[in-house]
């Protein structure tokens, strides 16, 4: 009998336990029903996270958006300011190249009263009496210059319309036919006469302008060194600043 009584003791200490946990379990899961259908704002667990990924697509977005318009501003600043200078030194330059120009022009007019002439970037002195052709380089170099060297038809041009037959730095003094220039260049292109160079008697080694007909690109003649003739000098505008006019 007693055994019957702890026994049937026991079946209600588990009975009681196992209604008190269903209990429980029910009132939490009324709990969160109550929850769920009376708070407005309740979002479930995977909403909320889908909201707080998206909410931050959105800020990163924003801040992204802020940094290509901060560097875009950036950018027009930069190029504003270098316009600005590109103008402000586009407009030194108008300023020194006039500058230049009139210093040019009052150089050479101050020049041409020892006999010198400008055209391109040298200075041709013209002499006003004549010698051989080595006299006549010595002459020049006497005047920190040289006998006038003709790189183009340009300059071929200038030194015909001085109207003056007169030597020029070239010979083939060295090599028969072969005519350098008084700096060691070979000579590639000439204004020769027409039935010139012809070593007249094997003694012609230095060239001369020779004015005879209308072609001023035909006036070259090759002449004995030791004829007296007129001459022009040349000086390159870069050795100005050793020079001093004779």
């Amino acid at each position: 009998t007693r055994r019957l009584r702890l026994t049937e003791e026991r079946r209600r200490e588990v009975w009681w336990r196992s209604s008190s946990d269903t209990l429980r379990d029910g009132d939490t899961r009324t709990r969160t029903h109550e929850t769920e259908d009376t708070d407005p704002h309740y979002v479930p667990g995977d909403q909320r996270s889908e909201s707080e990924r998206s909410r931050k697509r959105s800020i990163f977005a924003a801040v992204s958006l802020g940094l290509v318009c901060v560097l875009l501003l950036t950018r027009i600043i930069v190029l504003s300011v270098y316009f600005n200078r590109t103008i402000k030194e586009k407009e030194e330059l108008q300023i020194l190249n006039k500058n230049l120009t009139k210093e040019r022009d009052h150089l050479q007019e101050k020049l041409s009263v020892f006999g010198w002439r400008y055209f391109g970037s040298s200075f041709y002195f013209l002499s006003a009496e004549q010698k051989t052709w080595d006299e006549s380089r010595q002459d020049c170099q006497m005047r920190e210059a040289d006998l006038v060297i003709i790189n183009s038809e340009e300059e071929q041009r200038f030194v015909v319309g001085l109207q003056m037959g007169a030597w020029i730095g070239l010979t083939d003094k060295d090599k028969e036919g072969t005519w350098k220039w008084v700096d060691g260049t070979v000579l590639t292109t000439g204004f020769w006469n027409p039935s010139q160079p012809d070593d007249f008697q094997g003694q012609e080694d230095c060239a001369e302008i020779y004015i005879q007909g209308n072609n001023p690109l035909q006036t070259w003649k090759d002449q004995q060194c030791e004829r007296k003739l007129n001459w022009i000098c040349e000086k390159m505008l870069f050795l100005l600043s050793y020079f001093h006019p004779v």
